[in-house]
């Protein structure tokens, strides 16, 4: 059970609790991240499986468009990865405290919502102000099995997405990340990852 799932059951069990209710903003984009982490980890062995198979690629394999944060990036910017990122949670998360016995729960400690700002939950903001993103991507793959629409993306720090791709035995060195009008994408060495496996095979015969 996420911890999610166990503060709403918390809840649930015990009614309103002021601590606990103003902790599920952070909890809940805690989750949301680490669940497009999973997602993109799932999707990220089927492009290195595919890539691995495939004879199409020489120089460099794009697994997808990636936006990063960008000076135009502000909170007033509606088009930018900070506010769209922004919109996404905050629609999601009002989805989540809407529905039932958890919104009753909610509604006891006053009015949650603000009229004029939808990014307010009891007058605290739901998602901190961009100075606390500014390592935030994007990404948007292109063997993406887990949507049939084609226009998932999804988000992920900086950091986290060098230990995802460290931890499916890419080295950094083999990415390269190209932002340009003409060109977009998380690009990664084909040689590197038809490696993958040879040096643990090589290593076995070798020893017998």
């Amino acid at each position: 059970m996420s911890n999610l799932a166990k503060i709403k059951l918390y809840l649930i069990k015990n009614g309103f609790d002021k601590d606990v209710v103003f902790s599920l903003p952070k909890i809940f984009i805690q989750e949301y991240l680490e669940k497009d982490y999973d997602k993109l980890s799932e999707l990220l062995d089927v492009f290195i499986d595919y890539v691995y198979k495939s004879t199409k690629y020489e120089n460099k394999a794009n697994f997808g468009n990636i936006s990063c944060m960008h000076d135009r990036d502000t909170e007033l910017n509606n088009e930018g990865l900070y506010n769209s990122f922004k919109n996404i949670i905050i629609e999601e998360f009002q989805t989540f405290i809407n529905r039932q016995p958890l919104n009753s729960i909610i509604s006891v400690g006053g009015d949650y919502k603000n009229a004029n700002d939808n990014n307010l939950f009891f007058n605290e903001c739901i998602v901190d102000d961009l100075n606390q993103y500014g390592d935030l991507v994007c990404l948007k793959p292109y063997f993406d099995v887990l949507d049939k629409s084609g226009n998932k993306s999804y988000f992920i720090r900086i950091n986290d997405l060098s230990n995802l791709l460290l931890s499916k035995g890419i080295n950094l060195e083999d990415v390269n990340i190209i932002m340009t009008k003409e060109n977009n994408g998380l690009y990664i060495n084909p040689l590197a990852i038809k490696s993958l496996g040879r040096v643990e095979l090589e290593q076995t015969k070798l020893k017998k």
